[in-house]
């Protein structure tokens, strides 16, 4: 089953939000240090740029420190003085459970230095001749558990807004985000700031009212199922009971230990990037194996290039259908599943009540087989799960993607040559053990590779 889906185009992962905390007097470091934090990927937040003219400055700067992932504090002997502007932002960022990067830029008394900063590793820029390699040293530690950060920034920000609205209801978390958070609070990193106690608090309201909207709607549903109970026994021939299985599952789907198997496992930015189109490196946005089941497919990299898509007249077993013989370009390395989806997989996606049940396997088995009797449509609800589960966008393999990924730069009808010869592939007539046997042993493999989208491949019929 192929698809001819249109190639999405990359998109770029948000920059870390840096906010870079100084005395006046030492301007123009801080200056320099903006410079070499935005050439290194990040996007920094001082309050010298980003406050417009005619706005309340306190204001403001409280909204660039809520906004930001990491507080760089530049320690110098004017910028701990008290009473300073500086002292005031790192007591309001603490006051946010903010996660701190203090750098020295001029040596000052231990003593001195305020207490949420004191109990950290400093980075020292004070020698102007090693500035570059300070800056790329920040830049690293700035990078660490940089999705954690994030997510803390996301999080506290929407606490804010929640409470500035006086605890409005219309503002809480719902699931899938809802499990996420609570998925983020469970693997926070060590040396990681603690969520606020706002943030904590945000969230425990948030399940709070999102049981009891659950309550609410399962005595609605009860009540409504007793009423038709009747209607139903009489027209049960004709009338569907998919929707009232779906919502059964779905009461009883333990959600917030799924999520924990998935949401502290999804790729970083960072991770994506140091992903190579290599066949023995794989991901996998989820938790390891757990009892033996596999919770998301095992992915690799794809490298970008060229292909001559179809095949020529001479090719034995050439239809009509694989012509013209023509190039086609992969201009983005892509991320595909290494093998074929598995009934584990597949179950995973039922358990959670987002896709079919009752799919058969014909006699060949579940577990780690391929899943088989799936539609198109089967397998755009289990791309759409997996895409909500992940935040990231799976979809599945364009008919180009799917020849370029299988074959791997070779040219020929088969990966190993033009014939099939024996024992080659699991297929039938292909002189293996498993011919007319079963589905296949074990796992098919394809080749594979990310950057921001990742693509699943063509679910077996």
């Amino acid at each position: 089953m192929t698809t001819n889906t249109r190639d999405q185009g990359k998109v770029s992962a948000p920059k870390a939000k840096v906010f870079i905390s100084y005395s006046r007097k030492d301007m123009a470091f801080a200056d320099r240090l903006d410079v070499a934090l935005k050439a290194r990927g990040f996007e920094t937040l001082i309050d010298r740029t980003d406050i417009y003219a005619f706005e309340e400055w306190w204001k403001r700067v409280q909204v660039l420190i809520g906004q930001a992932d990491t507080i760089v504090f530049v320690l110098s002997p004017d910028a701990v003085r008290p009473e300073t502007v500086a002292l005031k932002e790192v007591a309001y960022a603490a006051s946010l459970n903010k996660s701190f990067a203090p750098i020295v830029f001029r040596s000052v008394d231990d003593k001195s230095v305020p207490e949420p900063l004191a109990k950290l590793n400093f980075i020292f820029f004070d020698d102007a001749s090693r500035f570059d390699a300070s800056a790329d040293k920040l830049a690293e530690a700035l990078r660490s558990d940089i999705g954690w950060i994030r997510r803390h920034t996301e999080f506290g920000e929407a606490a804010r807004r929640w409470i500035d609205a006086g605890r409005a209801g219309g503002l809480l978390l719902h699931p899938p985000v809802l499990d996420q958070s609570e998925a983020w609070m469970a693997f926070r990193p060590s040396g990681a700031p603690s969520p606020s106690g706002e943030t904590e608090a945000f969230i425990a309201a948030s399940r709070k009212a999102e049981m009891a909207s659950r309550r609410r709607s399962r005595i609605l549903n009860v009540a409504l199922y007793t009423m038709l109970v009747g209607i139903i026994l009489g027209l049960v021939g004709w009338i569907k009971q998919d929707y009232l299985i779906a919502q059964w599952r779905w009461w009883r789907t333990d959600r917030p230990f799924l999520a924990a198997n998935i949401w502290p496992y999804v790729l970083t930015p960072a991770a994506e990037q140091a992903l190579k189109p290599d066949p023995n490196q794989s991901f996998r946005e989820c938790a390891p194996k757990q009892q033996d089941k596999d919770y998301c497919p095992d992915m690799v990299v794809v490298p970008a290039g060229s292909f001559m898509m179809g095949s020529p007249a001479t090719e034995q077993g050439h239809t009509k259908a694989e012509e013209p013989l023509h190039q086609v370009t992969i201009a983005k390395p892509f991320a595909v599943s290494k093998y074929e989806l598995t009934f584990d997989e597949w179950d995973t996606c039922v358990d959670y009540g987002d896709c079919p049940q009752g799919i058969s396997e014909s006699g060949f088995g579940r577990g780690q087989q391929p899943v088989i009797n799936v539609t198109w449509d089967d397998a755009q609800r289990y791309v759409a799960w997996l895409s909500k589960m992940t935040g990231k966008t799976y979809r599945l393999l364009s008919e180009a993607e799917n020849e370029y990924a299988t074959r791997a730069g070779t040219t020929t009808a088969y990966p190993w040559g033009n014939d099939i010869g024996k024992n080659n592939a699991n297929c039938n007539g292909c002189g293996s053990k498993w011919d007319k046997r079963r589905v296949l042993e074990g796992k098919q493999t394809l080749l594979q590779s990310p950057q921001h989208r990742r693509v699943l491949p063509n679910l077996p019929r």
